[in-house]
Formats: C-alpha cells, sequence, structure tokens
C-alpha cells in the first residue's frame, strides 16, 4: 500500500499526477523487498516482452544509489530499461547510440523536473551508505517518498519507450 508521504521541496503538483497504480507498483516492490532499480527496470522489460527474473537479477545492485547515494535506482533502472530499445551490441549498430543518449537526457529533464534530483542522497537527504544517516533515513521513513518517485520514474519510462518517433532509424543487425 502506498503512503501519502510527500517529497518536501519537490514539484508535488507533477508529482501528484503519476498514475496511481504505477506508485502502487513501486509500494508493491519494496514491500517484496526489491529495489527501486529493480521496479523500474523490470517494468521497462515487462514492456519490450524481456524476461522479468533476468531483469530481476541485472538491476539488484543498483538499489539505493548503488549503495552509495549515488543516482537513484528508479533512474539508474529506468536508463537500462531504454537501453532495451535503444541501446547497440555492435559496431553496425553503433549509431543508435546517439538516440539513446537523447532518450536518456530526456529521462534526466523530466525527472528533474518533477523530483528535482538524480541522486538518492539529495532525494532522501541522507546518504544510505553512512550508518548514522541510514538510521535516520529509516527512523523518519524517508524511503516512504521512493514509492512516488518509482511510479515517475516509471511512468516518464513508458513515455519515452512508446514513442515511435526514432524507431525508424533505429538499426538491427542479425546476430
Amino acid at each position: 500500500m502506498a503512503t501519502d508521504y510527500k517529497i518536501e521541496g519537490r514539484n508535488q503538483a507533477i508529482l501528484d499526477k503519476v498514475d496511481r497504480a504505477l506508485v502502487e507498483e513501486g509500494a508493491d516492490a519494496f514491500a517484496n523487498e526489491l529495489m527501486c532499480s529493480q521496479c523500474a527496470y523490470v517494468h521497462g522489460a515487462r514492456m519490450l516482452g524481456f524476461d522479468e527474473e533476468q531483469a530481476l537479477l541485472a538491476a539488484s545492485g543498483f538499489g539505493w544509489g548503488m549503495q552509495h547515494g549515488e543516482r537513484c535506482g528508479a533512474v539508474t533502472g529506468s536508463l537500462m530499461a531504454l537501453g532495451l530499445k535503444y541501446g547497440y551490441r555492435n559496431a553496425e549498430e553503433f549509431p543508435n547510440y546517439q538516440i539513446l543518449k537523447k532518450k536518456q537526457a530526456e529521462f534526466d529533464r523530466r525527472f528533474l523536473e518533477g523530483v528535482g534530483a538524480l541522486t538518492c542522497r539529495e532525494i532522501l537527504k541522507g546518504n544510505y551508505a553512512v550508518e548514522k544517516e541510514r538510521s535516520q533515513i529509516y527512523a523518519e521513513r524517508r524511503y516512504d517518498a521512493c514509492e512516488q518517485v518509482m511510479g515517475y520514474a516509471m511512468s516518464i519510462l513508458e513515455d519515452l519507450l512508446n514513442d515511435t518517433s526514432d524507431d525508424e532509424a533505429l538499426i538491427r543487425c542479425e546476430k
């Protein structure tokens, strides 16, 4: 069950428009001990028809800003999912990288617009890697904000994955 915790100092008007089902998806992920990175990456993988079990495994080390309060796991998981559609596997597909960079920049811009930061340290007003700060994050339940942050990240991810404007430019080579 998602909480009504509000992210202090953020653009709450934007965050409040997030589809409640996506916020609930984030809450369910946390209730099942999943990381924000796993939730976002699996959401994108599912949209694109990729294996969810492998996605869960691949994204499991990226939560809590890779355990150091760095780039939010909802962001890293989303960027990984963008790579599933817009990424490249070899030199022939390398032109896809320009499309991927554009999509990543758009994701970052929109995420910053709503959340105000890209790192867990800034979002949670503390660093998970520092024991004293981690204790405060838990004691004050600051991580409750992550449900809304994950929902917002997944809504941006959906928009970018559903955008077909660059699909004709993508290069896919047979293995």
